[in-house]
């Protein structure tokens, strides 16, 4: 019997394990940043910074996000919030400088190190204009162990 025990706290405690990651890198379209280069890494078990850095024809954006995640009760499924600002220089308006407000969703493929995660939020420009926007993203990343 508590071979047995051990077993199950062995498989659970592997299976556990194979949904957390620190650190994933990748691709994340749209605004502020439109096509950006995204990571994302886990200071702890629940808290996490994400950053991006790309934008379009007309300039760049750099966006700097603190997120609070939470698992649900689908394994690798789990939901995050979060805040963060952004600056960026563009070629019509000079410099852009906003703070931004984010949820989000998040997957992460058991068998396959790449996580996907779908977030939105309101976005407050300061610069060059006082302005109010709704920004949000599609996120691929892979997932470094």
């Amino acid at each position: 019997m508590k071979l047995f025990y051990l077993t199950l706290v062995l498989v659970f405690s592997q299976a556990a394990q194979a949904q957390i990651y620190q650190t994933s890198i990748g691709l994340k379209g749209g605004f502020p940043g439109y096509g950006s280069l995204n990571a994302k890494h886990f200071l702890s078990k629940n808290i996490a910074i994400e950053g991006s850095i790309g934008g379009n024809q007309n300039g760049i954006i750099l966006q700097g996000l603190y997120e609070i995640n939470a698992p649900l009760n689908t394994p690798g499924l789990s939901w995050y919030y979060g805040a963060g600002a952004y600056i960026g220089s563009y070629s019509n308006s000079g410099m852009l400088l906003g703070v931004t407000g984010v949820l989000g969703i998040e997957y992460r493929f058991e068998d396959f190190p790449l996580n996907i995660a779908l977030d939105s939020g309101p976005a407050l420009n300061f610069i060059p204009t006082t302005k109010f926007n709704w920004s949000g993203g599609l996120a691929a990343r892979y997932i470094l162990k």
